[in-house]
């Protein structure tokens, strides 16, 4: 949906501000609260939970349209800032109604009813209105707040309001990243997920109209959460961006899970999607713990492509990891985001899905993966400066060190270029100290690799990553010496 367009005038007539309570995200707390809230467990709380739920919080409330009616007429309309306020130009001495809307550039929020197997399609949610507002005018009445007397309904509502703001944000729309779909919550016993159009939902549901929708389920009496929190809508949303914008479908699940993933993780920066989605630490997943090694031979069973995904996942917060010990905390994000966005229109499933030989049912088979080699290509060549990646990348040793991580290579020989390895000089591992020569290693070598692991610099801990890129400890010791001991002639 694109932004309404305002006449600008010589005076803003009519401001105000949005808020909602809302699951406290985007707060000063540290580390940022990404599970759950008190609201969303509405049955007595269980010793699941007891000790991870916290409070709603009143947040400020981007990207809410507000209209301004004469009658029937549209005088004006705008969209709340990130601190949500608004301003409408409005001609002098005209009373007007104002209506805020859960509405953002890329999405809707809407409630529906599931009341039997088939879904009965609801209408947008009722505006919330105030009336006989005159211009000029800023006061209370001109405020809104969204869900003043808080209800499990309309802080999901709410939430998948303020996430897909969050999520708008990460992609930057402006940059053409496609528009997001509606976004919507129901009742009964049913996943978060999202139905892509333009097929039908799985049976016995009725087809989904054109953008297709996001589901969010609710509580079902205790037994789970409200699943519109935090990482659980930039991963649903980010289905409809990959369909979209690449007009990949659901036919590549593995790849779709691992995708949406991604997204959810970075724009949230955590490592885990649905922090504590079963009950306190009981989270839905968590791809460094689970650490997944290419091919990734699960299949057959409700999940297993998200298991499969998290292949891609636990690659990209790999590459986080090096860009943080590089650039340090926030610049190392911003580094990881850039590169993420520009790999996203580039990216496509792997090629061929890897023949899995799966000791239990299903028999052996081919299982889609979520990242391959080609993969690995594709972020080298979102990452290339030069259009050749043959001769390196500002960040090919990162890149390549956050998928070997997971047991993918380049499918030719790499280096990173004419300035050696990660733009040290160094024309092989162990060569440390180049005063002595490019190649020639000898004690200096030595005493420079400890001070570079004694300071923590990330080339020291780049030659064993069995226990993480990036992680210094014993075995790069091991692995330099290793390294020394093959020298440098293959180099």
């Amino acid at each position: 949906m694109a932004r309404p367009h305002s006449n600008v005038l010589n005076a803003f007539d009519i401001t105000g501000r949005v808020r909602a309570n809302a699951t406290p995200t985007d707060t000063n707390a540290i580390p940022e609260q990404l599970g759950p809230d008190t609201d969303s467990v509405p049955f007595p709380v269980g010793s699941s939970w007891s000790e991870c739920l916290d409070d709603l919080v009143e947040v400020d409330l981007s990207d809410v349209l507000i209209l301004a009616y004469d009658g029937q007429t549209l005088v004006d309309a705008a969209y709340s800032d990130s601190n949500g306020n608004y301003t409408l130009d409005v001609p002098n001495g005209v009373v007007v109604n104002l209506e805020a809307h859960l509405t953002g550039p890329g999405w809707d929020v809407y409630t529906d009813t599931w009341n039997h197997p088939h879904a009965i399609w609801g209408l947008p949610l009722d505006p919330m209105v105030k009336t006989g507002i005159q211009a000029p005018k800023s006061s209370p009445e001109t405020d809104f707040f969204f869900n003043q007397d808080p209800n499990e309904d309309d802080t999901g509502y709410v939430n998948a309001h303020m996430q897909s703001a969050k999520t708008s944000s990460y992609l930057d729309i402006a940059q053409e990243i496609p528009p997001a779909p509606l976004v919507t919550n129901h009742t009964g016993q049913y996943w978060p997920a999202a139905y892509l159009p333009p097929g039908p939902a799985p049976p016995p549901y009725d087809p989904i109209p054109w953008p297709g929708r996001i589901f969010f389920g609710f509580s079902n009496g205790g037994i789970r959460v409200n699943g519109a929190y935090s990482t659980i809508i930039p991963h649903e949303y980010a289905h409809f961006v990959l369909l979209i914008g690449q007009g990949i479908g659901p036919e590549f699940p593995g790849f779709h899970e691992g995708f949406a993933d991604v997204l959810a993780h970075l724009t949230h920066d955590t490592e885990i999607v649905g922090q504590d989605f079963y009950g306190c630490d009981l989270h839905i997943r968590d791809p460094l713990q689970l650490d997944p090694q290419y091919p990734v031979c699960v299949s057959g069973f409700s999940g297993s492509q998200h298991i499969r995904g998290q292949l891609l996942s636990a690659v990209w917060l790999n590459v986080l990891i090096g860009m943080r010990g590089v650039y340090g905390q926030s610049a190392g994000w911003d580094q990881t985001r850039e590169l993420h966005l520009d790999w996203m229109p580039l990216a496509q499933p792997p090629g061929e899905d890897f023949f899995c030989v799966v000791p239990n049912p299903p028999p052996p088979g081919a299982v889609d993966q979520s990242a391959d080699e080609g993969t690995l290509i594709e972020v080298l060549t979102a990452d290339d400066d030069d259009d050749t990646i043959t001769n390196g990348t500002p960040h090919c040793q990162i890149i390549l060190s956050a998928f070997a991580a997971q047991n993918i290579f380049p499918p030719f020989e790499f280096d990173c270029g004419g300035d050696g390895l990660n733009g040290s000089g160094r024309t092989c591992y162990a060569d440390f100290d180049t005063s002595t020569g490019a190649g020639v290693l000898d004690m200096f070598d030595f005493l420079a690799f400890q001070d570079s692991f004694l300071e923590g610099d990330p080339t020291a801990c780049e030659c064993d990553t069995s226990t993480g890129p990036g992680i210094c400890d014993v075995f790069d010791f091991i692995c330099f010496q290793a390294a020394f001991a093959a020298g440098c002639e293959k180099e």
